[in-house]
């Protein structure tokens, strides 16, 4: 089998360098695959490849302060998540992306519906992997995130704990995930996750981006009324052991838009790393079917 030769480059973007993986004919389906926290474009090293060979072209940008994107200081760049969004706009401009389906993980949901708000007649399918739309996922693991959201004290901020450290980026994959999955998860992922975020001055950049979490909960209607209005395709792949946005979301999205398709694995917050043949395989079917 030839296995499609998957390129790294870098876009300039309004001062920024974003770090993007490609692969496959520019003229195919396209498809936008948007990483989580604290991923970059490394968690779709397994993803790009396979869909490519489908005869897709695959495109995963690095966020800023993620992967081997820039990460600028904080008087340099806002860490919020409109921010955000709107250099991932930027991107798909200046890549020239005319239609495409997009793949949202994690922070990638929230900042990947922002920018689809912006570009509504571009989008052709929606992929959901553990990812936010509803209130739904903010389940009790987020009852002390909320508390200081709503009053960012001291006290407040020290009952979230620590999590911006290497246990915490760790965590991400192996929080919840059944004992008999673990040796699934190669620690490359998290040491990589790591040595990205213990950048100068960086943990505190992040933290802001957290601390700015709480106007995506805003969008939330936002996001819902785009799916009861355009009612795009759309795949829904959960974890049932997800430690972070709770499974009760995955079917959520029927509720807006009834012709979603929804799988719940059992599988942990990064189930693309320990389920990652059943995941390509329903994300194929799905985009034959819906994107062809």
């Amino acid at each position: 089998m030839q296995v499609p030769q998957v390129n790294y480059k870098t876009a300039a973007l309004n001062g920024l360098d974003i770090f993007y993986r490609e692969a496959g004919d520019p003229s195919a389906p396209v498809i936008v695959l948007l990483h989580g926290y604290p991923n970059s474009s490394f968690l779709f090293r397994n993803l790009i490849p396979v869909l490519a060979a489908e005869n897709y072209y695959v495109i995963a940008p690095d966020f800023p302060g993620f992967g081997y994107s820039s990460y600028p200081a904080a008087a340099e760049f806002q860490y919020t998540f409109e921010n955000y969004s709107k250099v991932i706009s930027e991107f798909v401009e200046k890549m020239q992306l005319k239609k495409f389906a997009v793949y949202l993980h994690d922070y990638g949901s929230v900042i990947g519906m922002r920018m689809v708000l912006m570009h509504p007649e571009k989008i052709t399918a929606l992929i959901f992997q553990d990812s936010n739309a509803y209130e739904e996922g903010l389940g009790k693991e987020w009852d002390a995130s909320k508390a200081y959201w709503d009053n960012p004290t001291a006290d407040n901020k020290k009952r979230i704990g620590e999590f911006l450290n290497f246990e915490g980026c760790r965590a991400q994959y192996l929080a919840g995930v059944p004992g008999d999955q673990v040796s699934r998860f190669t620690p490359d992922t998290w040491t990589l996750d790591w040595t990205f975020m213990n950048r100068p001055g960086h943990i505190d950049n992040l933290f802001s981006l957290f601390e700015d979490y709480k106007h995506n909960r805003a969008y939330f209607p936002r996001f819902q009324e785009f799916f009861r209005r355009v009612r795009p395709p759309m795949l829904v792949i959960w974890g049932k052991h997800d430690a972070y946005y709770s499974v009760a979301e995955a079917t959520c999205y029927k509720r807006d838009n009834p012709d979603t398709e929804v799988h719940v694995l059992d599988a942990g917050h990064k189930a693309l790393e320990s389920h990652f043949t059943e995941i390509a395989t329903l994300i194929l079917d799905f985009l034959t079917r819906k994107v062809r």
